[in-house]
């Protein structure tokens, strides 16, 4: 480990808890009380996170970042690795990251700055440039190489975020697909709305709305949809910003462009939105400590759900009648549904420094890229894999209750932008988007405040790292 990596970290750390910037996965918290509640972990499993297989001749750590039923998932994938084979044991630490995920994870940059990094980590694969420029990923070209995978086993989203100056420093195990839209069929029958037919456009969701959108004892009782708590402010804009025919990135200038057209238009129509009931503070859809999505409720008439979500809610509440279809649009910028459906997910890497990197590699391998491991990992953790010559896709595809998250993935055309500072983007995005929805700036001042963060954060990364 060496003592310049060790002072970038160290430097990385201390700037990062000053500045407070977070960027968010796609199970971040969000800004009002109707979110997505991952629970509390489980004292079987997630409290104590995972040992090893006794017996093994190499131990493997992963630390993962995942809490609740999701650290439960990520146990039962190990446990099945090991069954798989009988050199290698995982063992799992929980190592939490900041902003649901997609911030900084202060124990493990500790840890390798230290010298004592686990031999597999997890992120969301658009800080892959600013983890690869900090020093801490290993390059995994050789092994890709060596595997025989290319750009053209994965969806082009996801080989461009594994990617940074002409290298693979991560492997995308999760492809979110983000996201088919849902609706009510209960609710839509109660107000007059055809419930087999969904909105097309944001018109429409305004136009539905109107009908649903019903206050009690001066709060929002039942509400037409949510468009500022879409996973978190910072990923409610990136969906309806692209719904809208926006872009956050112009790669060829390789500026930020949060202050685009229809980008703004799209963050007047989330506040405007809000300002139709009353305010986001006023809507009081969901109890406490809610464990699945508060779609659940039935009093959330639309709503953009992932995979594990949707499949949750499907499961527990078997009688519940719900349409599915593409993702709303609006034009002018955008010309039809589904537009805004983008590439999250989340992605495996070995540390600088790992004592046992083949072995890491061959979990990656197994999970990422095998037949067995990404049937494995649906089973599982259950998100769709980002390798799309995985046979489990057919299953997916086929499946009547996942067939709108297979059709989302292959038509997918977006991801968050892969840049040096993109967590810093997500975090200023997320909290200049709560600014505007809770009426403490207005859209364009917002986005305008978030442009001008950004491009300075991305300036000082370079000058700071020679890029």
């Amino acid at each position: 480990m060496t003592n310049n990596l060790q002072r970038n970290l160290a430097r990385r750390l201390s700037r990062r808890t000053a500045l407070k910037t977070i960027g968010l996965g796609t199970t971040a918290l969000t800004l009002s009380g109707c979110g997505v509640i991952l629970g509390a972990p489980s004292p079987s499993l997630s409290a104590q996170g995972k040992e090893a297989a006794q017996g093994r001749k190499t131990v493997i750590e992963l630390y993962n970042v995942f809490s609740g039923a999701d650290n439960d998932h990520w146990v039962n994938l190990a446990r099945k690795f090991e069954e798989s084979q009988s050199e290698i044991g995982v063992k799992i630490t929980y190592a939490p990251a900041g902003g649901g995920g997609g911030g900084d994870n202060p124990k493990l940059l500790t840890a390798i700055a230290g010298g004592t990094p686990p031999d597999l980590a997890q992120l969301t694969p658009f800080s892959t440039p600013q983890w690869a420029a900090l020093g801490v990923m290993t390059d995994l070209t050789p092994y890709i190489k060596a595997a025989g995978v290319t750009g053209d086993d994965f969806w082009p989203a996801a080989w461009n975020d594994m990617n940074w100056q002409g290298k693979v420093w991560q492997v995308q195990w999760d492809a979110d697909a983000n996201f088919p839209f849902f609706w009510n069929k209960q609710i839509f029958e109660q107000v007059g709305l055809d419930p087999e037919k969904g909105p097309q456009t944001i018109d429409e969701v305004n136009e539905f709305s109107q009908k649903i959108n019903k206050t009690t004892n001066g709060n929002v009782s039942r509400i037409g949809m949510v468009p500022w708590d879409t996973y978190g402010a910072s990923n409610s804009l990136f969906t309806w910003g692209w719904a809208f025919g926006g872009e956050f990135y112009d790669r060829q200038k390789q500026v930020v462009t949060p202050d685009d057209e229809y980008i703004v238009k799209a963050l007047e129509w989330i506040v405007q939105y809000a300002k139709n009931v009353g305010g986001a503070d006023r809507v009081a859809v969901s109890p406490p400590n809610l464990q699945l999505h508060p779609f659940s409720t039935g009093n959330i008439g639309m709503a953009a759900l992932v995979a594990t979500n949707y499949r949750d809610i499907v499961k527990a509440l078997p009688n519940m009648k719900i349409g599915a279809g593409l993702l709303p649009s609006q034009g002018p910028g955008a010309t039809q549904p589904g537009a805004g459906g983008w590439l999250g997910g989340w992605s495996l890497f070995i540390p600088t420094g790992a004592k046992n990197p083949d072995a890491a590699w061959e979990f990656i391998k197994w999970v990422s890229i095998s037949d067995e491991g990404t049937k494995a990992q649906w089973d599982t953790v259950g998100f769709p894999p980002a390798y799309n010559k995985a046979p489990v896709l057919q299953e997916i595809k086929n499946d009547p209750i996942m067939a709108p998250f297979y059709t989302t993935l292959v038509n997918a055309k977006h991801s968050r932008p892969s840049i040096p500072v993109g967590s810093f983007y997500a975090g200023i995005l997320n909290d200049m988007v709560g600014n505007a929805v809770y009426g403490k700036m207005t859209p364009l001042e917002a986005l305008k405040a978030v442009k001008q963060r950004t491009t300075k954060e991305w300036d000082d990364f370079n000058r700071e790292h020679g890029l």
